[in-house]
């Protein structure tokens, strides 16, 4: 006999009940500062319709100001890129024992399903995802509303759907979210969660671990961080603007030397390998992040320029780039002419 596990993303696998911060960063990597400072402005009000017991309509206003407008491809890209970082991080492990002792495992979320299915399927094993589907319009981009009125209701009636022979077995969520889907659960769990030895319990099984990671946020844009962030650009940008005028007139072994001034310091261990030359075909360097940063602190580190295959990346960077750069289109005949 198969027994299955119905389980909430939000205060349950995730730590954090509120998802604000994951709207934030949709936001921000999709679109921008401009997206990113408007969502922040607006979080008093989400909490303000919060308190007022109209969470769904401040959940609505949070898919609206991230998702309006936005390629269905590039919120495709920032969960698959970004978001899986900043979920894993936020993992209930005591939830998570008990959600894999299961043979079956849905997950249902309040977010947009687009936001959550690749992470939960790939690294939380999840059989099938159930959330709120955005609204496209005929050109694949979100209109920021979603496909249904009352969210609860939507995502109860897709659990039944998955269930329709048998109920599942567990459903696990927070009292406080009172999500009509653990009724349809022959048994109910809620925070903290403790696993009981069961007959048909077997080894646990560990999320598969976040390898690749393209975010330009490190912390989890909270209300505060997220203000930091942006009480922090005007020196940012003056900073900025120092560091790369120092970086286009300085050459590049002295660069090392003047790192500490800005706040840097480079330690190099071992010997760099020496230039091409006559009867030598050189090295390649391979860079794990889309940006000019590695080979720029590459080239620091040799104390020589190296140009830099570059790809998706702003034409004002490779302008004030004190490497070359080659810029890819990503078609194999073109770029083989370069």
């Amino acid at each position: 006999m198969e027994h299955s596990v119905v389980s909430e993303l939000e205060g349950s696998l995730l730590k954090d009940p509120d998802p604000f911060s994951y709207f934030m960063l949709v936001a921000f990597e999709a679109s921008g500062l401009l997206r990113f400072a408007l969502l922040l402005i607006l979080w008093p009000v989400i909490c303000l319709l919060d308190v007022l017991g109209v969470g769904d309509s401040g959940l609505k206003l949070m898919i609206f100001v991230a998702t309006a407008g936005v390629r269905e491809s590039e919120i495709e890209s920032v969960a698959r890129a970004v978001l899986p970082k900043f979920f894993m991080d936020d993992i209930d492990m005591e939830t998570w024992k008990v959600f894999t002792s299961y043979d079956k495992r849905v997950v249902v979320t309040k977010m947009p399903r687009i936001m959550v299915e690749r992470f939960v399927k790939e690294h939380l094993r999840a059989d099938e995802v159930v959330g709120s589907e955005l609204a496209l319009n005929r050109f694949g981009f979100s209109t920021g509303f979603i496909k249904c009125v009352h969210i609860d209701s939507f995502i109860s009636r897709r659990v039944a759907k998955l269930f329709i022979d048998e109920k599942p077995t567990l459903g696990l969520g927070r009292t406080t979210s009172a999500s009509p889907f653990l009724s349809l659960c022959k048994e109910q769990m809620h925070p903290p969660f403790i696993i009981e030895q069961k007959e048909h319990d077997h080894q646990l099984i560990l999320p598969l671990p976040v390898i690749f990671h393209d975010g330009r946020l490190v912390k989890s844009p909270t209300p505060s961080t997220a203000l930091v962030i942006i009480l922090w650009i005007p020196l940012g940008i003056i900073l900025a603007l120092m560091r790369i005028v120092v970086g286009i007139m300085l050459p590049m072994w002295a660069k090392p030397y003047l790192s500490r001034l800005f706040g840097g310091k480079v330690i190099v261990k071992g010997k760099p390998p020496p230039p091409a030359s006559y009867g030598s075909s050189g090295f390649l360097f391979v860079c794990t992040h889309r940006t000019l940063m590695d080979p720029v602190v590459l080239s620091t580190v040799l104390r020589r320029k190296i140009p830099a295959v570059t790809y998706s990346i702003s034409r004002l960077s490779e302008i004030l780039s004190p490497i070359p750069t080659v810029r890819l289109t990503r078609i194999r005949e073109v770029d083989a002419e370069k």
